[in-house]
Formats: structure tokens, C-alpha cells, sequence
């Protein structure tokens, strides 16, 4: 028997999808980094609220700065 395992679906750019099939090339690092950044969305979202979306869709926000794994990888790549 198979299992249907749960999935996101929804619509990008094609240059989102050009950008995505070049940088997560590797087997399995898409699913990898986007499930950690839903988790730590979803983390904030429950600890703060739903004006962590507003935050986040805001376009004067820089999301490397909201999303703790993004901000401590944009703090170490500037090292």
C-alpha cells in the first residue's frame, strides 16, 4: 500500500522556478530548507500572531531579517 505523503501546492514565476531547479539542484535540499523556514514561520505565527504575516509580506521588510535561520545565515556569510 502507498502512503500519500502530505504536499504544498501553489504557483510560481517561471523565473522562480529557472532560479529553484539551478540552486536546489541537489536531491532533496528544497524540501530540506523550505520545511525548516515553514516551521519557523509557522513557530512565530504562533508564538506572536498573524501580524507576522503582515510583517513578513510587508516590502519594506528584509525577510533575512525576521527568519532566525535566514538572519543567522545572512550574520555568517557576512563574516
Amino acid at each position: 500500500m502507498t502512503e500519500n505523503k502530505p504536499r504544498f501546492s501553489f504557483e510560481i514565476s517561471e523565473e522562480q522556478r529557472k532560479r529553484a531547479t539551478k540552486i536546489f539542484a541537489e536531491y532533496g535540499s528544497m524540501k530540506a530548507i523550505i520545511g525548516r523556514m515553514l516551521d519557523e514561520v509557522m513557530d512565530m505565527v504562533e508564538q506572536h500572531g498573524y501580524i507576522v504575516f503582515g510583517v513578513i509580506l510587508d516590502s519594506k521588510t528584509d525577510v533575512r531579517k525576521v527568519i532566525p535561520s535566514l538572519n543567522k545565515a545572512e550574520r555568517v556569510v557576512k563574516k
